[in-house]
């Protein structure tokens, strides 16, 4: 049985739902739907309400959503949900696999379902550790793995609210560790005491001294004393509120990436958007000459996609 001509690619989110019809063979997005209906809205809306069971209730809100989409029939397109869907609170919870992951994607936990209706759905589970969990990158590191030697070491960082730093060796995927970064960056600027002295803004190239000097603060000794100097500098020299905000970002960045500096093996940046900016330049400065392979935007757009079709190809 050869694999259909479309699939239906499911981000559902902890505060977002995205949909997308995808063409099998180049994965070129003919339609895409999207709501604000995430995961955590979504199991509230559940608990509140007594007519449907757990799984149709999902169901019903999944196969309403896929009528938005512009394709021919598309209730009969096999649907690849990845992420917060096989959650505790989601549709079904689906147990975690156990690290290895292979670049196949075959090690993974996944679930062959049919919703009312006969709506076909593949549900896919995160990854583990001893002590780590994974729901949701996995399935974007299985659609980068291509991209990645396959048999010397290296390092996948994928940056985000809860950055992933994920080893890899002979074709699998190793161990990983997982980072707050973007979430104690957020914390920090609307719930500290620095909030005051901080102001996001778009990137430009004039900030990169004040990020770096937030990287190489980091790298010290006495890193933590630095997070309250951007209150003091603030009151005693009238810093630039967004200056503080990219030192604080160097700050915790640098943070994250301490570990990593005398390693001295490749590694592989998968962001987008400011994020690129930041960890390359971070990176830059911290890691050996020639250690750093940027993913490029366009790959990194297809890593959910490419991912979710290798998970198809295991189910046949």
């Amino acid at each position: 049985m050869g694999l259909p001509k479309q699939f239906i690619s499911c981000d559902w989110g902890t505060s977002n739902f995205r949909l997308r019809l995808v063409a099998t063979d180049t994965l070129k997005i003919i339609s895409q739907h999207t709501s604000n209906q995430g995961i955590k809205k979504h199991f509230r809306d559940f608990t509140h309400q007594q007519a449907q069971s757990r799984t149709d209730f999902y169901c019903s809100y999944l196969i309403k959503e896929i009528t938005s989409l512009n394709g021919k029939n598309p209730e009969t397109i096999p649907v690849v949900a990845s992420g917060m869907l096989s959650s505790s609170i989601g549709m079904k919870e689906l147990p975690y696999a156990q690290m290895p992951m292979n670049f196949n994607g075959s090690t993974l936990s996944s679930e062959y379902l049919e919703c009312t209706g006969g709506q076909p759905l593949i549900l896919v589970s995160g990854v583990k550790t001893d002590n780590d969990v994974i729901r949701g990158e996995e399935t974007q590191a299985l659609g980068l793995a291509d991209l990645l030697p396959k048999t010397e070491k290296g390092l996948l960082i994928l940056p985000g609210t809860h950055s992933k730093h994920i080893s890899f060796f002979n074709s699998e995927f190793r161990h990983f560790k997982t980072y707050m970064t973007g979430e104690l960056f957020e914390i920090i600027s609307q719930n500290s005491i620095l909030a005051t002295s901080l102001e996001q803004s778009e990137w430009k190239p004039q900030f990169e001294g004040v990020f770096l000097d937030g990287v190489k603060r980091a790298l010290s000794a006495d890193a933590m004393s630095y997070f309250f100097s951007i209150r003091a500098n603030t009151l005693l020299n009238e810093a630039n509120p967004i200056e503080n905000s990219f030192f604080l970002s160097g700050l915790l960045i640098g943070s994250e990436l301490k570990l990593i500096a005398d390693k001295y093996e490749p590694v592989y940046l998968g962001a987008s958007g400011i994020s690129a900016e930041l960890y390359k330049r971070a990176l830059t400065y911290i890691l050996p000459k020639d250690y750093l392979t940027c993913i490029s935007g366009e790959d990194m757009q297809k890593a959910l996609l490419v991912g979710q079709l290798k998970l198809l190809q295991n189910h046949g």
